[in-house]
């Protein structure tokens, strides 16, 4: 088998073109994935039931959750995944206004508006097709497993909810502790202190 190295020139810039629009479709899911996480650590973390505009909806929906964990898989698919269509809609319309349409632009647009929907995945995985399975086990797609370490004290870990990949890094790195300690710097009280 020849090596892409030993490739003829036009076909080495084909497979270098593949690699390139993979690396940054890749590269638009995990921004998915960490901006999704500083959301559901937001929600978890910083706001309360009593932040204006969110709290009766947003963060009231999501302490339920935490609370009574598979009520949210009553509720419609538009009711499940509304606030995160609108999330990831302002998300994405920002990211347009400052840097243009591109391919990390799609691919974080798309797994923005389908992360609640993966997570409710996690959830029920016996609804998981084959190919989300497969995605799954690869850690394309967070698997049940993982999941379920954000349920299982202490709760302050595994906040992005898309894949099985980026919760080990941040979590390692110890970001939302950091997070938190800057925010206890300049006054800002958790949520779980208030």
């Amino acid at each position: 088998m020849e090596r892409t190295g030993d490739l003829p020139g036009r076909e080495r810039k084909m497979i270098d073109m593949i690699l390139l629009v993979i690396a940054k479709l890749l590269a638009g899911w995990l921004i998915a994935d960490l901006l999704g996480g500083v959301l559901h650590w937001l929600e978890d973390r910083v706001l309360t039931e009593r932040t204006p505009f969110l709290g009766a909806t947003v963060v009231a929906s999501n302490r339920l959750h935490h609370r009574e964990p598979m009520a949210f898989a009553a509720r419609s698919v538009v009711a499940r995944n509304g606030t995160t269509w609108l999330a990831a809609g302002v998300v994405s319309l920002m990211w347009l206004a400052l840097f243009g349409p591109s391919l990390v632009w799609f691919s974080a647009t798309i797994g923005g508006a389908v992360s609640s929907s993966v997570h409710f995945l996690t959830h029920q995985p016996r609804l998981s097709n084959r190919a989300i399975r497969i995605l799954q086990e690869i850690g394309l797609v967070q698997s049940a497993a993982h999941h379920a370490g954000h349920h299982r004290p202490p709760s302050n870990r595994r906040y992005c909810p898309l894949t099985s990949w980026v919760n080990p890094v941040v979590d390692g790195f110890g970001i939302w502790r950091l997070l938190e300690q800057a925010l206890h710097a300049i006054g800002i009280p958790l949520a779980i202190d208030a």
